[in-house]
């Protein structure tokens, strides 16, 4: 099992291991005895087994229904009464076994819940593990508005279990990929030179491959969250894809997955970053082909791209009137402006609309 320290504010460690047992040694190790299980119902389903035998510590358990739509106030009211219910105190863990959704969710509850309680964040999808798990940040949509409201608030670990990924469906995992494309491609060149080289045996889910990706993005997760936890200057870079992402991902009423929505973003990002003369053409190309590879979209006709300025205009990343980018300026590295005008923004979407 690896260990990636985090030294946030409250330090935690990131553990990832191919071995569903060594869970249960973490919570025998740090004597955890209570916990109660948040979880949605394909996760359990599909991984009963794993949260069965977590039965002799859990008081209780909060199954979601899956997807975007629980990440909402009436989810978050419905889990303060259940943990009411359970007698929940500060000594207990929230257990959060699931992809973003779950949590997001827990994260929040968790943060808001008698002032704070511990979490454990347990992410299943491969998007979570590699990024939404780590850094404490959490949330939910409000008004159509995507983690509009949310806290900072650290787990007391991770657990990463890659065998987890084993029964992620196609859309999930490729979703998952999108984020990591994200690491390297903003973040680190080796990584987005090892998704190259290695494309097919990650699109087959070996776990060599699976295990170096996942222990590289959240090594990169971590130490930027280290330097900037508060998410006030360079943690931004991660938002890398999602400024558009973000809109698309609303504007498509969530019938794009996160993921989906971030490779769009990527994309026109991107190209937004080539118009203004940063990016190459062979570096665009080269993340265009790789987003196709893994049969990711990076362009959506049926979105209305005449709303989209509305909705960054609502990003709370947004410094007043200036809608805030992070855009690669060379593979491996990205830079936060704030110059994009709404018109560059607007004439680079007519462009690729007339174009692909």
């Amino acid at each position: 099992m690896d260990e990636i320290k985090v030294n946030a504010t409250k330090p935690y460690s990131v553990y990832i291991s191919n071995c569903s047992l060594d869970f249960k040694l973490l919570l025998e190790d740090k004597s955890i005895k209570n916990i109660f299980i948040i979880t949605d119902e394909n996760v359990y389903n599909n991984h009963k087994k794993f949260i069965d035998e977590l039965k002799d510590r859990a008081i209780g358990i909060k199954i979601l229904k899956p997807g975007e739509e629980s990440k909402s106030l009436d989810t978050v009211v419905s889990i303060y009464n259940e943990l009411l219910k359970a007698n929940v105190n500060r000594e207990t863990h929230i257990a959060a076994i699931g992809g973003g959704v779950v949590g997001d969710i827990s994260g929040f509850v968790a943060s808001t819940f008698m002032r704070g309680i511990n979490i454990i964040q347990v992410p299943t999808t491969l998007m979570a593990q590699c990024d939404s798990s780590i850094g404490g940040k959490n949330g939910f949509n409000y008004k159509g508005l995507k983690n509009i409201i949310g806290t900072f608030y650290q787990p007391k670990f991770v657990y990463i279990d890659i065998n987890f990924l084993k029964t992620l469906n196609e859309r999930e995992f490729k979703s998952g990929i999108s984020e990591i494309i994200k690491y390297g491609y903003a973040c680190d060149e080796s990584l987005f030179s090892f998704i190259l080289k290695n494309k097919s045996n990650i699109k087959e889910r070996k776990t060599k491959e699976l295990l170096y990706i996942v222990n590289k993005s959240a090594a990169i997760k971590g130490s930027i969250v280290e330097r900037d936890e508060l998410d006030l200057n360079l943690r931004q870079i991660l938002n890398f894809g999602h400024t558009i992402g973000h809109a698309i991902e609303s504007l498509s009423y969530f019938q794009l997955s996160h993921g989906e929505a971030v490779s769009i973003g990527m994309y026109l990002e991107s190209y937004l970053s080539y118009k203004i003369g940063y990016l190459k053409w062979e570096e665009l190309e080269s993340l265009r082909k790789l987003i196709e590879f893994f049969k990711l979209p990076y362009f959506n006709k049926n979105i209305n791209y005449g709303e989209i300025i509305g909705i960054m205009q609502k990003d709370k990343k947004k410094i007043s009137n200036n809608i805030k980018f992070a855009l690669p300026d060379k593979v491996g590295h990205a830079i936060i402006t704030t110059d994009i005008t709404n018109d560059q923004i607007i004439e680079c979407l007519n462009e690729l609309k007339g174009r692909l």
